[in-house]
């Protein structure tokens, strides 16, 4: 048998090469999207409740299900940088029916898509009520949904990147000057965010808010760590945009890194990858690259993080005082004092940073979520990788629009269509997730590609106490029901 071909990096860009600031800045991409799809339901509106309902209590909550989410990520855009090939590809591979796992995986997340994009076009939708002061969330919500699928069509991925760029950026600056000028109590957030509570509601919660301590409070918390930085319907799209960076062995597609070839027929469509060179000058290469994904990944969730905090803070700080909780339709006008308490013409400020926040967050996540679709349903039937991203794009946008706007006019709670998704995807499926890479890590990476101990260790423990977390809320919500 003829040795096999064996892939080498392409040589490093000038910004890896570099160590200046700016220079690493420039690797900032994907991350963006990410974190600004993010920012408009889960640091404004879920954070704050947060901050509202338990004080400082769960800042630790917010800072471990981020670390935990940002080690998630890395594992697989670091896989993708290293390979060229998107973990699903491999994952199709798991023991048992063929590609059971990318398809579980896909119609989870294709089901959940229409009550995020449902959910959250309600919430904008009661900010423009409140702004303008005529029309219904339905109808705002509506018209959203409307403009956001329309502009999705039309997008490119550049526009969408350099769009939501800006908005993670003047939205960092506002809310880490309102958090400064609440005056918040320093000692007591570094208590909550290194001292962990069980979560557990006040007796005012009870007395004013029935219908929230209702709730099993590990189904509020845990809903709070499936939105804030996103779930597994956004990270498998993120990983898939590493393409366009063209960044390691995504760069050398004419090696045949992204070609069908079948090694047994029993996996025919499923891919094959072509192995990577272990020489040490290549070895040392390949992981150079990962300066580009690891610092895409910490600018990312650094960002959030700072959004997470900065909310819970002043939802803490200037609600939990007032005893006064975002909930119902009324999820985002409470919010204003943030800024207001600074000065009240701010409140312009905060209105239309909101509206920027939540149409990003609405109007990347169509983009994001037809990603998600071609990435899980490519390893599961052959004929959908000779599907141009367009035409899925067409198709999952259509059918999360025309499903949206159903559950819109259900006249449901947004937090109530939002809830048990966000536990499923953004809590207990991001668990199996880094299980998943552990699997594919060892099982399909040459030896000096892998996850070093400490990675794995990280990696390990996040899918573990993801997963068991997710059991838990899914487990206390259903009970509820």
């Amino acid at each position: 048998m003829p040795e096999p071909e064996r892939a080498t990096f392409p040589p490093l860009t000038p910004a890896l090469q570099s160590n200046r600031l700016l220079d690493l800045l420039k690797l900032f991409g994907p991350g963006a999207i990410i974190a600004s799809v993010t920012i408009g339901s889960g640091e404004t509106i879920f954070a704050s409740r947060g901050g509202a309902i338990f004080g400082y209590g769960m800042l630790w909550c917010f800072v471990l299900g981020l670390l935990m989410k940002g080690v998630q990520v890395y594992t697989a855009t670091r896989y993708i940088t290293l390979t060229g090939e998107h973990p699903m590809e491999h994952w199709a591979r798991f023991p048992g029916p063929r590609a059971w796992f990318p398809a579980c995986f896909g119609t989870i997340c294709v089901l959940s898509f229409p009550f995020f994009l449902s959910g959250l076009p309600v919430m904008l939708g009661t900010l423009m009520r409140w702004i303008v002061g005529t029309g219904s969330p339905q109808v705002w919500g509506t018209l959203v949904i409307l403009i956001a699928v329309t502009a999705t069509l039309l997008q490119t991925y550049t526009i969408l990147e350099k769009a939501q760029t800006v908005i993670v950026g003047l939205l960092l600056v506002c809310v880490m000057a309102a958090a400064v000028g609440a005056q918040p109590s320093w000692l007591a957030a570094l208590q909550g965010m290194f001292l962990p509570t069980l979560p557990q509601y006040d007796a005012w919660v009870r007395t004013a808010y029935p219908a929230i301590a209702a709730r099993p409070p590990w189904v509020e918390v845990a809903t709070y760590m499936g939105v804030i930085g996103g779930g597994t319907q956004d990270y498998l799209a993120y990983v898939g945009m590493m393409r366009e960076k063209g960044w390691g062995m995504l760069g050398r597609t004419e090696q045949g890194i992204a070609t069908d070839r079948v090694d047994n027929p029993a996996n025919a469509g499923i891919y094959t990858p072509v192995p990577l060179s272990d020489r040490p000058e290549n070895v040392r290469t390949g992981l150079a690259w990962l300066k580009a994904p690891l610092t895409d990944a910490v600018i990312s969730f650094a960002s959030v993080l700072v959004f997470a905090l900065a909310f819970m803070l002043l939802g803490a700080t200037i609600l939990h005082t007032q005893r006064l909780i975002p909930d119902g339709f009324d999820l985002l006008t409470l919010q204003a004092q943030f800024l207001t308490q600074l000065h009240p013409r701010l409140l312009f400020v905060y209105q239309l940073g909101i509206f920027t926040a939540f149409f990003g967050t609405i109007y990347g996540a169509y983009e994001l979520y037809a990603r998600t679709a071609y990435e899980c349903f490519r390893p599961v039937f052959p004929a959908f990788r000779r599907l141009p991203l367009p035409t899925v794009r067409r198709w999952v946008v259509s059918y999360t629009g025309l499903v949206g706007l159903v559950l819109v006019w259900t006249g449901w709670e947004p937090i109530w269509l939002i809830t048990f998704p966000a536990i499923l995807t953004g809590v207990f499926m991001c668990g199996v997730w880094c299980l998943a890479m552990i699997w594919t890590d060892r099982r399909f990476l040459p030896g000096p590609y892998r996850m070093g101990i400490g990675l794995l260790l990280l990696n390990g423990i996040s899918g573990l106490a993801m997963a068991a977390f997710g059991v838990k809320a899914i487990v206390d919500y259903l009970t509820g029901l």
